[in-house]
């Protein structure tokens, strides 16, 4: 992987605003409607709920949202405005929304009238060029930016009024370089960034998809012989049906990699043979997470000749958990198959041992 131009973030080319009344928050809402990225971020915090007879539920408490835009760079206080209603045309409309590991923030923004659309997850798209571990604020800010970031500060409790200044700060530059990072994946790889803007963050799963296949990707990882029996199935008999589902599914999903990971997880766990041709090409996917994937369901599907052939240039993937997954998908391609068990058969008796037989069945019917 090449060395890319380094970024340089200075906070001081943002005009920062700290939102704490109404009037202003219409203001700045206005303000960022007309531009074409967001960077987003929002901090939370927890209390304890106590209820009767001693039972204490944590709840998550929206504490701060984050949005940078351009030149301008907005901290929105959910304590102290009493709507965030002006906010909901900008999280939903055109402008692209740039998280970073954003699936908890999309969730409490939601959940707080704010539905965010128009999206792009630069940790994902981290993940899918760098692998695992990489994909993280920390791990961004180091090699973009070359800043070592104050990983202390996550666990301060964000639902303190008022927050020091150093908090402050914090939240501000979490925002900015969001929308930094993502202009440096524009620059440097724009066709990956691109297989990852969609309009939500987890798409929606259309009814016309089967019930079967629907409860496979809400469900995560399970055993595929429950999955079978719950939905009555069986892949001699629904194969065929089974396998355009997925292959439906697969173009449905063309930009949300974590659901087409899914989908390769769930045909190789299936045994769904015929879906090889459909699955071979992600070996050549610009996202390591889809490499990966594919690596491991020809573990499960190929003959060993095929098979091999395909996972072979994943064995000098840059990225290791390609390598791991392609090494042990080799590994089950040569793993000796269990032969099917034979028929059990009754041991034979020669002619004097039946004969006697016969005599004691007789005597027992006299004796009835």
């Amino acid at each position: 992987m090449t060395a890319q131009t380094p970024l340089v973030y200075r906070p001081e080319a943002f005009t920062r605003i700290y939102v704490e009344d109404d009037a202003e928050l219409r203001r700045v809402a206005t303000a960022l409607e007309g531009a074409a990225t967001l960077g987003v971020d929002v901090e939370m915090g927890q209390r304890v709920l106590r209820k009767p007879g001693g039972v204490q539920e944590w709840r998550h408490i929206l504490a701060l949202v984050q949005i940078a835009a351009d030149d301008l760079s907005v901290i929105v206080d959910p304590l102290r405005c009493s709507t965030l209603a002006p906010l909901a045309p900008v999280m939903s409309g055109p402008s692209r929304k740039v998280l970073l590991g954003g699936g908890q923030d999309a969730t409490m923004l939601g959940s707080a009238g704010i539905p965010v659309r128009n999206i792009a997850d630069v940790g994902e798209v981290a993940y899918a060029i760098f692998g695992r571990r990489e994909d993280g604020m920390a791990a961004l800010a180091r090699r973009i930016f070359g800043l070592e970031l104050d990983k202390t500060v996550r666990r301060t409790d964000w639902l303190v009024r008022p927050l020091p200044r150093h908090l402050i700060a914090y939240a501000f530059q979490d925002a900015e370089l969001t929308l930094l990072i993502y202009r440096w994946f524009q620059e440097n790889y724009a066709n990956i960034l691109a297989l990852h803007e969609r309009l939500e963050l987890e798409p929606e799963i259309p009814q016309s998809l089967p019930v079967w296949l629907r409860d496979a990707l809400l469900r995560g990882a399970g055993d595929p012989a429950y999955l079978l029996a719950e939905h009555d199935l069986s892949v001699e008999r629904d194969g065929a049906a089974m396998e355009a589902a997925i292959r439906a599914a697969l173009l449905l999903y063309a930009n949300a990699p974590r659901r087409l990971n899914r989908l390769l997880r769930i045909s190789g766990d299936l045994g769904l043979v015929s879906l090889l041709p459909s699955i071979t090409p992600y070996t050549h996917s610009p996202s390591s997470l889809l490499r990966a994937s594919a690596a491991r369901s020809i573990g499960k599907l190929a003959e060993k000749g095929p098979g091999k052939e395909a996972l072979q240039p994943l064995l000098q993937d840059p990225i290791e958990d390609v390598r791991k997954a392609a090494q042990a998908a080799i590994k089950d391609l040569n793993a000796p198959k269990r032969a099917e068990p034979e028929p059990e058969t009754l041991p034979t008796l020669d002619d004097e041992t039946m004969s006697q037989l016969r005599e004691l069945m007789e005597r027992l019917s006299a004796d009835e």
